[in-house]
């Protein structure tokens, strides 16, 4: 007889109201269980306003004591011991029967531990730069392979992160592959997101902290030789981090003080506004192998195609999973200036290709990549290893 999963725990050590695409992940998986009707609860540091969020994401979501966003790796094994206290306590008393961990470290340490203590089976989301950072220690690196051998199932966010997963503990009868979603009612084509829209020009947009593995150096320097085909053309940036000074610098220099806008971070509520008033979204990360820094996936390309825009990638890392290159985008090479400025003139010239690019990225997230279809998946996977035990 199947024993199907009745409470799903979830540990993460990133989610809302913290930013950034693995807390994103880990709310829209949440959200995913809830909606297939599959009893989730989530365990979550400490954050500012999330009794707020707590209550409008309409979750079950216990934070912890002890841990606050931010901090969370300044004392790695309290961050473990706390997160395994407090998973002990909610598997002893909400008859827990499998446990999900947002990422091996930290999380899905304490999801190891529990295994051993009680038996219960965990499942482990690899997201890329996890996997890939921690193989330049070899510390980090066993600790990873143990928690990842243990596991019952690792779902990798692409094939190139579900690689690097084989590479790091060998086999792959226990690896699958899961792309991320996108909420389709919050990102949609509307005429009502127009007040971003910069009158008269044409937007180049990308979305990204500004640090070096997103690559707007080169992105600028790219820009920087498509305007001179499209005079109109501006590029906005909004995102921040410690190269903004550099990248400042790097745009007066180019002259460009007029044509490249900084908007920093904006709430994610004003998001979708800005993916759909803009006319063509670029993002072109690059790995950088000594510091294990990659794009395991790439959540904004989803969240731009899903308000029918058309987008600009790179073949680097796991970015071939969430652009499917002359359908719903293109792929560059992220080092190649003249390619991604060639790019860029294109789908501006071309309103068809342009249209046809959005369509197309728009009806995929629709019919593939939505945040029900990831619950169904997550369930089948659970269910279907439950019911062999």
């Amino acid at each position: 007889m199947s024993k199907e999963v009745k409470k799903t725990l979830f540990f993460t050590i990133d989610f809302p109201p913290m930013g950034g695409g693995m807390s994103r992940h880990s709310l829209d998986a949440a959200i995913a269980l809830r909606q297939v009707k599959e009893p989730v609860i989530v365990l979550a540091p400490r954050a500012c306003c999330d009794k707020e969020f707590n209550v409008d994401a309409g979750l079950t979501v216990a934070r912890l004591r002890g841990i606050a966003t931010g901090e969370i790796f300044d004392n790695y094994l309290r961050s473990v011991i706390i997160f395994f206290l407090y998973g002990l306590y909610y598997c002893l008393t909400r008859r827990v029967q499998a446990i999900l961990a947002n990422t091996w470290s930290i999380a899905g340490v304490a999801a190891f531990l529990i295994k051993k203590t009680l038996g219960i089976p965990y499942f482990v989301f690899a997201h890329g730069l996890d996997i890939y950072a921690p193989q330049a220690n070899t510390k980090a690196s066993k600790l990873m392979r143990l928690v990842l051998q243990n596991a019952s199932m690792v779902i990798a966010n692409s094939h190139f992160t579900a690689n690097l997963v084989k590479s790091a503990i060998g086999g792959q009868e226990r690896i699958v592959v899961l792309n991320p979603v996108v909420d389709i009612k919050r990102f949609m084509p509307s005429a009502s997101f127009f007040d971003k829209k910069v009158e008269g020009k044409k937007v180049v947009l990308t979305v990204a902290r500004l640090v070096e593995s997103k690559n707007h150096e080169t992105l600028i320097r790219a820009f920087a030789k498509a305007v001179k085909i499209i005079p109109e053309a501006v590029c906005r940036i909004i995102g921040a981090g410690p190269l903004e000074s550099q990248l400042r610098e790097l745009v007066n220099a180019l002259d460009l003080a007029d044509k490249v806008i900084f908007t920093g971070n904006v709430p994610d509520s004003q998001l979708a506004a800005y993916y759909y008033s803009c006319d063509v979204f670029a993002l072109v990360s690059k790995e950088i192998k000594e510091r294990g820094e990659v794009e395991g996936f790439g959540i904004v390309f989803l969240e731009a195609a899903s308000c029918a825009r058309p987008v600009i990638g790179s073949k680097s890392g796991g970015i071939a999973d969430a652009v499917i290159d002359g359908d719903t985008g293109i792929l560059v090479d992220p080092l190649n200036e003249d390619e991604i400025a060639r790019a860029i003139i294109r789908v501006l010239q071309d309103e068809k290709l342009a249209n046809r690019l959005g369509e197309n990225g728009r009806k995929r997230v629709e019919t593939e990549l939505t945040v029900e279809n990831f619950g169904e998946k997550l369930k089948k996977l659970i269910n279907a290893y439950m019911s062999k035990l």
